[in-house]
C-alpha cells in the first residue's frame, strides 16, 4: 500500500500553498451551502457586512475596499438587489452619486453568523492569540503585495 505525502514532507512554501488551497476550497464549499441555507453566498454576505458597517459606500468604494474589480462586484450587487437585501439611493450630500444601504431584510441577513464563513473565522480567531492573528494579517498583506507584483510583471 502506498502512502501519500503529507504537509510535513513538503518544502515550507508548498506546505503553505497546500494549506491555503485547503482553506479556499472549504470556504467555497461553505459558501455554496450558505446560499442554500442562509440565502446568500460567502461573497454576498461579505458585501452585506461591509455595507452594514459602512452604510453609504458607493459601489466603487466598496469594490476598492474589497479589492475586487467593479464588474465583479456589479454581479454580486445585482443579485443582492434582486433579493431586496440592498438598495441604491442618492447620496444626500451629492445627488449625482449613488450609495448603498441595506434594506431591513438585508440587515437581518447580515446579523447572524450561524453557518457562515464569518462564523467559522470568528471561532478560529477566538482560538488564536492576538499576536498570532496580527502576524498572520501582516503575512497575508505581504503575500497579496507579492501576488500583485507577479500579476503586474506577467501582463
Amino acid at each position: 500500500m502506498r502512502t501519500l505525502p503529507n504537509s510535513a514532507d513538503l518544502p515550507d512554501v508548498l506546505a503553505f500553498m497546500q494549506g491555503l488551497w485547503a482553506v479556499v476550497h472549504r470556504m467555497e464549499r461553505l459558501s455554496k451551502q450558505m446560499g442554500a441555507s442562509v440565502g446568500v453566498t460567502g461573497p454576498q454576505r461579505l458585501v452585506l457586512r461591509m455595507i452594514a458597517l459602512f452604510p453609504g459606500l458607493s459601489a466603487g468604494d466598496l469594490a476598492a475596499v474589497l479589492h475586487l474589480h467593479p464588474s465583479t462586484l456589479t454581479g454580486v450587487l445585482r443579485r443582492l438587489e434582486a433579493q431586496a437585501l440592498v438598495a441604491r439611493t442618492s447620496d444626500p450630500e451629492d445627488r449625482r452619486r449613488t450609495v448603498l444601504r441595506l434594506t431591513r431584510r438585508g440587515a437581518r441577513a447580515s446579523a447572524s453568523t450561524k453557518g457562515t464563513v464569518e462564523g467559522a473565522v470568528a471561532v478560529a480567531f477566538a482560538r488564536t492569540g492576538q499576536n498570532h492573528r496580527a502576524a498572520t494579517r501582516r503575512f497575508l498583506d505581504q503575500l497579496a503585495t507579492c501576488l500583485d507584483r507577479e500579476i503586474a510583471r506577467t501582463r
